[in-house]
C-alpha cells in the first residue's frame, strides 16, 4: 500500500511540473471545437471555428493575434454568448474564430502518390489502355477536409479575470459542420435493370408540402469523385449545394438530387455506362415518392456530369424542361436533336476540348434554323456582376444559350458557374 502511494505521489507531482512547464494550460478548458465549413465553387473550406470555454471568456482579452488556425487565414476573432457569428463580439462561453474562405480559381485536386500511380498503372491495364472508361472506377481521391487544428498563441482572459495562458498545443476540432450540405439526406436506390446500388443525397425543402408540386434539380458531379464516399459530391463544389442555398430557396424551392457514381459514367470515345439508365429509372421512382413537378425537371453536371446530362437528354428527350451544362462535350455530331431542348452551356476559353466542340454543336444548331445566344463573361468578376450578364443573355428570349468564361481552365469552370442567380433564374423559368 505504501509503494502504491509512494508512486501516486510521484505521478502526481511529475504532472503537475509538466502543468508548470505549459504555463498552467489546461485543455480541458475547451469543452469542444467546432469546425464550420461551406461549399464554395471549389470545394468544402472551414470559414469559421468556434472553441466552447468552460467559463466565460472576456471579448477585450481577444485579438486577431490570440490563436492561429492551421494553414487558414484568421480574419476575425471575438466572444460570444452563443455558438454563431456576430456583427459585435460580447463577453460570453464561446470564441468565434473566422477564417478566410474562398474560391482559388486556380485549386488543383490532390496530387497522386507512387500508391495512386501504382493503382492507376493496374487499372489502365485491366481495361486495355490508358484514360478514363465508362464503366470503370477511379478511386475518388478528390479530398475536401472539413476539420481545422487551433493553436492559442497569446494570453486571453476569463471574465472573472483568470487568465489562460497561451500554449503550442494544438487542439483538433471535436465536431465537423457544412453548412447546407449537411440539410441533404443520403438514400441508395437500386437500379431495375443491374441490381447495383447507386447512393445518392436528396434535399427535400425545410417546409415541404406534399399538396404542393416542387421542381427537381439533378446535379452529376466530375470524375474526380467517382467511387468516393456518398457526400463527397457535396463536397467537391457547389453544383448540388448553390440550389439548396437559403438565398437560392427562398428564390425558388425545389429538390436536388446528387447521386455520387461508383464508377465512371461516361468517356471520351462517347461511351457512357449503365449508371444513367439507372438515374433516369431513379428521377422516376423519385416521383412516385415525392410532389414532383415533371414539368420542370431540370439536370446540370460539370464535365463528366455535363457529358451524362447530355446523354440522357438524348434518351430521353421528354424527361428535362432544361439543362445547365458546365465544362463538358459531346460527340457534336450526335447533339442535333438538342437544339429543341432548353440549354445554357458554360465553357472556359482555356478548356480546348469543351470549349470547340461544344461550339461546333452550336453551329450545328444554327445551320439547322435555332437561334443561339453567346456572350463572353470575365471569370473574376463579382458574382453579382456574373449575374447582370446572365440576365443580358436572358432578356434576348433564346432557349439555346452559349457563355465563355475568359481565359481559365477545364476545373475552374464550374468554380464560377454555379449560384449565378441569372443563371439560376433562367433555369428556373424553363417548362415542357
Amino acid at each position: 500500500m505504501e509503494k502504491k502511494a509512494i508512486i501516486t505521489v510521484v505521478l502526481a507531482v511529475f504532472f503537475g511540473l509538466v502543468q508548470a512547464q505549459n504555463n498552467f494550460v489546461n485543455p480541458e478548458h475547451v469543452e469542444s471545437v467546432t469546425a464550420i465549413s461551406r461549399v464554395l465553387g471549389d470545394g468544402r473550406k472551414v470559414a469559421t471555428v468556434i472553441l466552447e470555454y468552460d467559463v466565460p471568456i472576456s471579448n477585450k482579452s481577444l485579438t486577431t493575434d490570440s490563436y492561429r488556425v492551421e494553414g487558414k487565414e484568421v480574419t476575425r476573432i471575438y466572444a460570444n454568448t452563443v455558438p454563431e457569428r456576430a456583427e459585435v463580439g460580447v463577453n460570453g462561453r464561446y470564441v468565434i474564430i473566422e477564417v478566410k474562405a474562398e474560391v482559388d480559381l486556380n485549386a488543383q485536386p490532390k496530387q497522386p502518390t507512387e500508391a495512386d500511380m501504382e493503382k492507376k498503372k493496374e487499372r489502365d491495364r485491366m481495361q486495355g489502355g490508358p484514360g478514363l472508361r465508362a464503366g470503370w472506377s477511379t478511386g475518388g481521391d478528390d479530398e475536401y477536409p472539413g476539420n481545422a487544428v487551433v493553436v492559442q498563441t497569446r494570453n486571453i482572459k476569463t471574465v472573472q479575470g483568470k487568465i489562460y495562458k497561451a500554449s503550442e498545443t494544438p487542439i483538433e476540432s471535436t465536431v465537423e459542420k457544412c453548412l447546407v450540405a449537411d440539410d441533404f439526406k443520403q438514400e441508395e436506390f437500386v437500379s431495375p435493370y443491374t441490381g447495383q446500388v447507386l447512393p445518392y443525397n436528396i434535399y427535400i425543402p425545410e417546409d415541404y408540402n406534399p399538396e404542393e408540386k416542387y421542381p427537381l434539380v439533378l446535379f452529376i458531379h466530375d470524375a474526380g469523385v467517382a467511387s468516393g464516399p456518398v457526400t463527397q459530391t457535396l463536397y467537391q463544389g457547389n453544383g448540388a449545394t448553390s440550389w439548396a442555398e437559403p438565398e437560392a430557396q427562398a428564390r425558388h424551392k425545389c429538390i436536388v438530387v446528387a447521386p455520387e457514381y461508383p464508377f465512371i459514367t461516361v468517356d471520351d470515345n462517347w461511351n457512357y455506362s449503365h449508371h444513367l439508365d439507372a438515374t433516369i429509372a431513379l428521377l422516376k421512382d423519385l416521383q412516385t415518392r415525392y410532389s414532383i413537378d415533371s414539368t420542370r425537371i431540370y439536370t446540370s453536371g460539370q464535365s463528366m456530369g455535363c457529358m451524362s446530362s447530355i446523354v440522357m437528354m438524348l434518351k430521353e428527350p421528354d424527361l428535362f424542361a432544361g439543362a445547365l451544362l458546365v465544362a463538358g462535350k459531346w460527340n457534336p455530331e450526335l447533339m442535333g436533336p438538342l437544339d429543341k431542348q432548353n440549354i445554357w452551356i458554360i465553357s472556359c476559353e482555356g478548356d480546348h476540348s469543351s470549349n470547340t466542340l461544344q461550339g461546333q454543336a452550336v453551329e450545328l444548331w444554327r445551320n439547322q434554323g435555332s437561334t443561339v445566344s453567346e456572350a463572353t463573361w470575365d471569370m473574376t468578376l463579382p458574382v453579382e456582376q456574373l449575374s447582370e450578364e446572365a440576365n443580358k443573355m436572358r432578356a434576348e428570349g433564346n432557349h439555346l444559350l452559349f457563355t465563355h468564361l475568359t481565359g481559365g481552365n477545364h476545373r475552374a469552370t464550374w468554380f464560377v458557374s454555379y449560384g449565378i442567380e441569372g443563371v439560376q433564374d433562367w433555369l428556373f423559368e424553363q417548362h415542357k
